[in-house]
């Protein structure tokens, strides 16, 4: 087990007002904190105090001789000792660097934050795929296998077209669409979406199509409540589930992004993680209980059929004669380029294809060389964006054969001139 854990930060002046200009005197300056210590002894630039068992070692670091930089007084500090001692003693140092003129100072090592970090995020790892459990354990035994169709909505479904690559082995044997989306859109399929009505287009269709009658407009009330008053209202919402998650959320944004914590951060996170799991777990043992009425079942199956039922899927033949079609309309252009969102939703959507089996079939096309996509970074875009085009290396191949046939002409022609000038 780690015993000594170190805290490393580059500090500097650059207003030029701070008057401790050496390691030393900056060294005295912070053994007179007694917040920091208990029975500090000073040696040149070194500090050391035995009841606490920490030491912080004080280094110049040499300045270019250039004036343009204003970076005056640098110096890296750092803190080594227990985990607890250092965790406390962190910010008192901090503060006291800002309070004697340094006023820029970078964490550089934090060994105390990375270990903080990796005894947090199992804590979520355990909550979230608990909660991903739950939520395809419940959709599927009431909806059936087409509950993706009317609870994820289209931000979802995108990204999960976008990240089917990122895992080779698993995705060949199971549906795992429920693992490619984000911590926080997990959470919202409990307490923002509403399964069957998933979109700004679903609402306006419905409502565009409802009958001018007050049970019309009472029924279509219903159907718009959310997921979080209409299935999960007993166990998810009465125990405050959105803004546990939502809290966990940041926690887990700055573990995934290597940030700096505190002691607090984690007894934080120890809370919300305890409560989370005994609300999923609660949820969990009573799922059987949970009923869907007839007008429910009724307008799910519904919802289901028309999201399967709106769009045709398109044939590998017409999609790559599209995709020609697209490719001859974009050397018109000034670009000269086919990008595969504005291709699979613009194009073959706006024609009645549906969006997910043309991406299924494009990255089919992809792996069996048909068709390749490509980043493409165009002049007016500030990024990069994805584009498709048929694979050159298959129109190569096309363009071999012909030059086959050219070169068997020339032979040809070679041959009777040749017999020509043997009869002359």
């Amino acid at each position: 087990m780690k015993r000594s854990y170190i805290f490393e930060i580059l500090s500097l002046d650059s207003s030029g007002k701070c008057t401790i200009k050496s390691s030393q005197a900056l060294a005295y300056s912070l053994m007179s904190n007694s917040s920091l210590w208990s029975s500090p002894k000073i040696r040149d630039n070194k500090i050391h105090d035995e009841a606490l068992g920490i030491t912080l070692v004080i280094n110049e670091i040499a300045q270019e001789e250039e004036e343009d930089f204003n970076i005056k007084n640098t110096m890296i500090l750092k803190l080594k000792g227990d985990y607890e001692v250092v965790e406390q003693i962190r910010l008192n140092l901090l503060k006291h660097l800002q309070a004697v003129g340094l006023d820029q100072t970078y964490v550089l090592t934090d060994e105390v934050s990375s270990k903080i970090a990796c005894e947090i995020y199992p804590k979520v790892n355990d909550v979230e795929n608990g909660l991903r459990k739950y939520l395809m354990k419940f959709f599927i035994t009431k909806l059936g296998p087409s509950w993706w169709n009317v609870t994820a909505d289209s931000e979802m479904k995108k990204k999960v077209n976008q990240r089917k690559n990122n895992e080779l082995f698993f995705s060949n044997y199971i549906d795992n669409r429920a693992y490619l989306i984000d911590f926080g859109e997990l959470g919202k399929i409990v307490h923002s979406q509403s399964s069957g009505f998933i979109s700004k287009e679903d609402i306006v269709t419905k409502v565009l199509e409802l009958e001018e009658s007050e049970e019309a407009i009472k029924k279509l009330k219903t159907e718009l409540e959310s997921n979080y008053t209409k299935f999960f209202k007993d166990t998810f919402k009465t125990n405050n589930f959105q803004q546990k998650w939502e809290e966990l959320e940041k926690l887990r944004h700055k573990v995934a992004h290597n940030n700096l914590f505190t002691k607090i951060d984690l007894e934080r996170a120890e809370e919300l993680t305890k409560s989370l799991i005994d609300i999923i777990n609660s949820a969990n043992d009573s799922i059987d209980t949970i009923q869907f009425d007839i007008d429910e079942k009724d307008i799910l199956k519904e919802n289901i059929s028309s999201s399967l039922e709106t769009y045709e899927v398109i044939t590998k033949e017409e999609l790559l004669r599209k995709l020609d079609e697209s490719e001859n309309w974009a050397r018109r252009t000034r670009d000269n380029f086919v990008g595969l969102k504005h291709f699979v939703t613009n194009y073959l959507g706006s024609i009645g294809y549906d969006y997910r089996s043309s991406y299924d079939l494009i990255n089919q096309l992809e792996e069996e060389g048909e068709i390749e996509l490509y980043e493409y970074q165009g002049r007016n875009n500030l990024y990069p964006v994805t584009a498709i085009r048929k694979n050159i290396t298959n129109g190569t191949l096309s363009q071999n054969d012909s030059l086959k046939e050219i070169r068997k002409e020339l032979k040809s022609e070679e041959k009777n001139t040749t017999a020509n000038n043997g009869y002359k």
